[in-house]
């Protein structure tokens, strides 16, 4: 059933996915990599990414301790959208100069952060909003909700941006204006959608913890030891994200680089591709609810491993677009899944710790794909080569997944 919490609740998907969308992967970070700074920035956005994901990977477990203690996890879900969507519309300052690439870099990395953080707040809400028998089914709407999100957006600043040979509102082309101004459109768009989250969702119950950060992590630690394959699961994720936040930072320069792909042929291609990933995530949703998480994960992995792998040796673009759509469809059901295998396995009073925890194997290493991936770069000169690395995390992370039973 339908509430205006759990249509709030759902609506954040729709409301922050713009901003990496935009920011991340097809907008800013392709104007970095190639307008900014032509010459090496790929690899500093890469390493950026990278270090932005190792603070979020210390961050999260405290913060999500502090939130659950406090009762605050609502509270730092807001403020951490007003930050990230702040940071990322001031980026419109941003100008194609290379006297600006420290301050797109620093802001970047602001934006990341907060919008990454969030995450651990609004997946903690998860298990209240939902209940045993639909919670993967309201995981994936969600999940494909953001995609859908993503897709109009992304639309929308292709027509009214991109495509338009006069550049509307009176922005100036030669000085990328037009390119620059889509980042206010998505921080507009995050504060103004996440409204009905503000206003619906309900506050969570304080669940008091002590001592200090390292004695809190232990705890966490402790918990999820005691929840069966819970660890293993945490490694798994660990491998497999860390392949999927390399694809999402690194795609769109990858398709620039590789195939010469325009800024309106990213876009189009990054609308195809969110079409397709939203489709999955309902269809996955449902396929949680029916057959379980793991399976959900193993089945959507081993998809992500053969498109992947399509998609790297692809010698055309017309190939590269077949395979890249194709791996959409398959990165909302493992995403989706992974969220309510752990709202399902935790406990109540320990879910925005967990999700802490949860976010850690998500960060703590996400540096090393980016990372390796620019090295990479830099060592054969080739972008094909750095997206190796994407194929190898995931090929590990289905191999780290623990083996489904009857019971989840």
């Amino acid at each position: 059933m339908i509430t205006r919490a759990r249509l709030g609740w759902a609506l954040y998907d729709w409301a922050s996915s713009p901003v990496p969308t935009l920011h991340a992967t097809f907008v800013f970070a392709v104007y970095f990599a190639t307008t900014i700074m032509p010459e090496g920035g790929t690899a500093i956005w890469a390493q950026m990414t990278g270090a932005t994901a190792f603070l979020v990977a210390i961050s999260a477990p405290i913060l999500g301790r502090i939130a659950d203690s406090a009762g605050l996890i609502k509270q730092f879900l807001i403020g951490t959208i007003i930050i990230g969507a702040s940071a990322t519309g001031l980026l419109w300052f941003a100008e194609p100069d290379i006297s600006f690439a420290l301050y797109a870099l620093a802001l970047s990395a602001i934006s990341i952060f907060f919008m990454e953080i969030s995450f651990v707040f609004y997946n903690a809400m998860l298990a209240k909003m939902g209940t045993d028998e639909d919670i993967g089914k309201l995981s994936g709407i969600a999940w494909g909700v953001g995609f859908i999100g993503a897709v109009v957006a992304l639309g929308l600043v292709l027509a009214i941006f991109i495509l338009p040979e006069k550049a509307p509102f009176g922005l100036n082309k030669d000085n990328a204006e037009h390119v620059r101004a889509t980042m206010i459109f998505a921080a507009g768009w995050a504060l103004i959608f996440s409204i009905p989250m503000m206003l619906f969702t309900p506050n969570l119950p304080a669940t008091p913890q002590s001592g200090n950060y390292l004695q809190q992590l232990k705890q966490s630690l402790h918990t999820a030891t005691k929840i069966p394959d819970m660890v293993r699961f945490l490694f798994a994720r660990m491998a497999f994200n860390d392949g999927l936040i390399t694809l999402f930072a690194l795609g769109g320069i990858y398709a620039a680089k590789v195939f010469a792909f325009t800024q309106s042929e990213i876009l189009l291609f990054a609308i195809a591709l969110n079409v397709s990933a939203g489709i999955g995530a309902i269809i996955g949703g449902w396929a949680d609810d029916k057959l379980g998480p793991l399976r959900t994960m193993r089945i959507s992995l081993i998809a992500l491993f053969l498109c992947g792998t399509a998609a790297l040796i692809a010698p055309t673009k017309l190939v590269f677009w077949g395979a890249g759509i194709c791996l959409g469809i398959f990165v909302g059901p493992v995403q989706s899944a992974a969220r309510s295998y752990v709202a399902r396995k935790t406990p109540e009073d320990s879910r925005a710790s967990m999700f802490g925890l949860y976010m850690v194997s998500g960060k703590a290493t996400s540096f090393v794909g980016p990372l390796c991936y620019g090295w990479l770069v830099l060592l054969t000169g080739s972008e094909r080569s750095g997206m190796l690395v994407v194929l190898v995390l995931i090929g590990l992370g289905l191999i780290l997944l623990p083996k489904a039973k009857p019971a989840i």
